[in-house]
């Protein structure tokens, strides 16, 4: 009995390899991954991060009301910081196909791309962790200006390489 389930696990294992590796094959041009960049609408993501709008519902609510509503905003930007985290995994890919151009101008701004989108990356997924923090301890407060920074950067870069100053790819 264990063998059959140990044999099972390792063809859903080598099923599961042979799926990621079709796919990474089948994505070998940017035009894909641009398809699966999420809109992330900043002024609205701005709106909620605003520090004096946060300082009124304080002091005019009642503290159950305003913990509620500190849980409502921090479910509102993981949403955000969801589809920021999963741009950046996508700008990475685009990072890399560009990093393999034959133009060094390409290659270099592919390689600027792919090290801003880990930064970015790495900064949604710490600011995920502390929104969830934040879910359990509202009056906790979690700090996102490094990460919208770190995402703005990222898709300027993007938006360098390809708007034709670089994109002779």
């Amino acid at each position: 009995m264990t063998t059959l389930i140990v044999l099972l696990l390792a063809v859903a294992f080598i099923v599961y390899l042979t799926s990621l590796a079709r796919r990474r094959r089948t994505e070998t041009d940017a035009t894909g991954f641009y398809r699966r960049i999420q809109p992330v609408h900043l002024p609205a993501l701005f709106n909620l991060l605003n520090a004096e709008d946060l300082d009124f519902l304080r002091t005019n609510l009642r503290r159950g009301d305003f913990v509620k509503l500190k849980r409502q905003r921090a479910r509102a930007l993981m949403d955000y910081v969801r589809r920021i985290a999963a741009n950046a995994r996508v700008l990475t890919s685009i990072g890399v196909l560009y990093r393999h151009s034959t133009v060094p101008e390409v290659a270099a701004s592919g390689q600027a791309l792919v090290s801003r989108a880990l930064t970015t990356r790495i900064l949604a997924l710490r600011t995920l962790l502390c929104l969830q923090i934040e879910l359990i301890l509202p009056l906790f407060n979690t700090n996102l200006r490094s990460t919208i920074k770190a995402y703005e950067a990222a898709r300027a870069r993007l938006d360098t390489i390809s708007s034709g100053s670089v994109a002779s790819h």
